[in-house]
């Protein structure tokens, strides 16, 4: 304890001798933002310009940028296009204070930018492209406007011994779990602490503050991550509970993210559920309620250490989780609910609120809707009502592809026919079948035609991320002798969830629900171990590992070397 009275030392010392925060900062998690968020005056602007561009490449270059937010989308990304002067402007939907925007010029620019008042980036093309292209701040590269100075100085931050600061930062995230955890966390720290102070006196600013806000999110951030599986002592937990961001960044939004995991993981046990009281619960039938009995029962002889069978217990568990799973998903939400506003004040708990999220549509509804009933602060409420009805607008949209897919006839055997999508995309399940013999159908079935192999799962987040890329790629190429074969573990997922995301992706080709135990099998013939993973296999069934890392960095004309060889 005492390593981390000594880094909260060094903190204030650096917010008294370096930059005092101003007076009129404001925090979401503050009682007064609310004012502040219905102000539309408050919501940034960003607008920017590539000068000396070649006229025939205006219409080739694309802006995408992600902007950071405190909802549990974490990241809504979008994108513009260059005006015929050069111009572009981002949209932004509300007045978050000090919001992070990741923003890509083509392969012009890229950086975090942060958006408070109003900011204009200036781009000089024919500077630029002289090199390999910029990344945060350097030759041909300009931020003006009020915001223009701070993002300079930010970006220059990043950029100062970035090799190093990188280093540190990862070390913080492997430190083992162990009695002197936290001196070697914050013997780290202080290194940073370091090397942020050197780049403020190379680099005297009145935005030195926001830097040292960064550093106390991400370390507090960590302290949340590294002890999920182990409670901190209340004085440890009660710096990190009084800590807030002033920055709605990365670091910021994760300290957020990371407080309420640590507080769930440490409140509320999923498997601890009380079944008695769901006996009386008027929707059951009859077969449910003998479950119920029989589960309760079964308890009782556990607790005076009776014999019982455990097999048949632990079925009942789970046909019990299943006709329960809408009124224990919101069990535990009002649960989560109750545990945030035991430890917060009201604008801080509904900040933490807006993190109860399921990656299930359905599940995630029922959790959004059970928030909106149990919510004070408004500003909370506006944006995760706007949100809930952008993700029911996605459901529907889901539904309606599958409600007007035809049945697929199919004589190949690539498993049981499930449905064909207007947009291209078969859909098979495989429950029963060798992966030997899989493969081999695979392979009869799309004859003179290479093979891509993509091993995926619904909750793998690289996979989705690289989903995109391989729909570009699949579109480009529907000239080329080959097949796009999506080969989806049934491992935590379902058949449903695998459903919505193919119609979600709206991406065309075989897509196939594998057994979990098939998947491995399979996944072990080409030594995968992790997702994804891609296998090549030309047209006359010869397989070319390693070919394929990831399908960001394929493009058509790799694949028609590939197909060739």
């Amino acid at each position: 304890m005492k390593n981390l009275t000594f880094i909260l030392i060094l903190i204030l010392l650096s917010f008294t001798g370096i930059c005092q925060k101003p007076k009129n900062a404001i925090s979401i998690e503050d009682r007064a933002f609310n004012k502040y968020f219905f102000n539309k005056a408050n919501i940034p602007v960003v607008k920017g310009k590539v000068i000396n561009l070649p006229q025939e490449f205006i219409q080739k270059i694309s802006i995408s940028y992600s902007i950071v937010t405190p909802s549990n989308q974490f990241q809504i990304g979008k994108s513009c296009n260059l005006k015929e002067d050069g111009t572009f402007e981002l949209q932004l939907d509300y007045a978050f204070p000090f919001q992070q925007i990741w923003i890509k010029v083509g392969k012009l620019f890229y950086a975090g930018i942060y958006a408070s008042k109003d900011l204009f980036i200036e781009l000089d093309a024919e500077t630029i492209m002289k090199g390999k292209g910029v990344k945060y701040n350097g030759p041909g590269v300009k931020y003006l406007g009020t915001d223009g100075e701070l993002n300079t100085f930010m970006n220059n931050h990043i950029l100062f011994k970035r090799e190093r600061q990188l280093e540190l930062t990862s070390m913080m995230r492997i430190i083992e779990l162990s009695d002197d955890y936290l001196a070697k966390y914050d013997s780290l720290y202080s290194i940073l602490q370091e090397l942020d102070s050197e780049y403020f006196k190379l680099n005297p600013s009145d935005f030195s503050w926001l830097i040292i806000n960064e550093r106390q999110s991400d370390y507090f951030s960590n302290l949340c991550i590294n002890n999920q599986c182990k409670k901190m002592n209340s004085e440890l937990f009660n710096k990190v509970k009084s800590h807030k961001s002033y920055l709605t960044s990365n670091c910021g939004m994760n300290f957020y993210i990371a407080l309420f995991a640590y507080i769930r993981s440490n409140a509320y046990n999923w498997n601890d559920i009380d079944y008695s009281s769901f006996i009386t619960f008027s929707k059951l039938n009859k077969t449910d309620k003998l479950i119920l009995d029989s589960i309760v029962s079964t308890e009782k002889n556990i607790f005076q250490n009776l014999p019982y069978d455990t097999i048949n217990h632990l079925s009942l568990i789970k046909q019990a989780k299943q006709f329960l799973h809408d009124t224990l998903i919101v069990d535990y939400t009002l649960q989560t609910i109750r545990v945030l506003d035991s430890l917060f004040i009201p604008s801080k708990s509904d900040l933490l609120k807006m993190k109860i999220t399921d990656k299930d549509p359905n599940d995630c509804k029922l959790m959004t809707e059970t928030v909106l009933r149990n919510i004070q602060t408004d500003w909370c409420k506006n944006v995760i009502q706007n949100q809930h009805e952008d993700n029911l607008e996605k459901l529907a949209a889901i539904n309606k592809t599958f409600q007007d897919s035809k049945p697929l006839i199919s004589e190949n055997q690539l498993g049981e026919p499930i449905a064909e999508t207007l947009f291209g995309a078969k859909l098979y399940k495989v429950d029963n079948m060798k992966p030997e013999t899989l493969l081999a159908n695979l392979k009869k079935t799309f004859e003179n035609k290479a093979l891509i192999l993509d091993f995926w799962a619904t909750w793998c987040a690289p996979c989705l991320q690289d989903m995109p890329y391989s729909k570009k790629l699949h579109d480009e190429t529907t000239d080329l002798p080959i097949e796009y074969v999506y080969l989806c573990t049934s491992s935590s997922s379902s058949i449903e969830k695998w459903k919505s995301k193919i119609a979600e992706l709206q991406i065309g080709g075989t897509h196939i629900f594998v057994e979990s135990g098939i998947e491995s099998e399979l996944m072990n013939l080409f030594f995968h171990s992790s997702f994804p993973s891609y296998s090549f296999i030309d047209a006359k069934g010869v397989y070319q590992p390693g070919v394929i890392s990831r399908m960001y960095y394929m493009n058509k004309e790799k694949l028609m070397e590939l197909i060739k060889k």
